[in-house]
């Protein structure tokens, strides 16, 4: 079983993982003076009096000056070829910001973070840009394509996989998805094309 470093106090564990902060501490990250290991007490100051900022995946994967994307769908993430799958997609590529920015916002929030990628197929994958440079990719999974599929074929759907995640250093830093970032990906699917 796969561990995890939820980092969010509030996220949902239902994989029975290991449910610690990112600096190894109890749930809480308070230690028995009522400070953090970083030396901040439970109102989120330090000793000194200065903030401490939580880091969302924005932040993680450099992402604040993603400026552009290109969205793959695969044409058959559920299909019975579960290795090869994500060879054959179309895509949709933009700067437009009413595009971009919700995109972003998925991913600017806390995460949970696993040493081993969830059993779940993508149904599509995400390249950030800044200019011409590649900054991160993105794999998302909305379940609508899941839901048709387990329709059809009478088996059930996980919750679970229902989740947009990246890789950094080894880890797999998973977000779940946000309604309104189904809806945007749903509907820009029809204006996807062959490469």
């Amino acid at each position: 079983m796969a561990a995890t470093t939820a980092c969010d106090n509030n996220a949902n564990n239902t994989s029975g993982a290991n449910n610690t902060n990112q600096n190894g501490g109890n749930p809480n990250n308070t230690n028995q003076s009522g400070t953090n290991q970083d030396g901040a007490n439970q109102n989120g100051t330090n000793q000194s009096g200065a903030s401490i900022k939580e880091n969302t995946g924005l932040d993680i994967a450099n992402l604040r000056e993603a400026d552009s994307v290109q969205v793959l769908f695969f044409t058959d993430p559920y299909g019975k070829d579960s290795l090869r799958y994500t060879r054959f997609f179309k895509h949709f590529n933009t700067s437009d910001t009413s595009v971009v920015n919700p995109l972003l916002n998925n991913l600017d929030r806390m995460f949970i973070l696993r040493n081993e990628v969830m059993p779940c197929r993508s149904e599509g994958k995400l390249f950030f840009f800044k200019g011409e440079q590649e900054l991160k990719t993105v794999y998302f999974n909305t379940q609508s394509l899941a839901s048709a599929s387990s329709k059809s074929n009478g088996k059930s759907l996980n919750s679970d996989c229902a989740y947009m995640y990246f890789i950094k250093d080894g880890g797999f830093y998973y977000f779940p998805i946000q309604s309104a970032t189904i809806e945007l990906l749903l509907k820009l699917k029809p204006k996807a094309v062959k490469p």
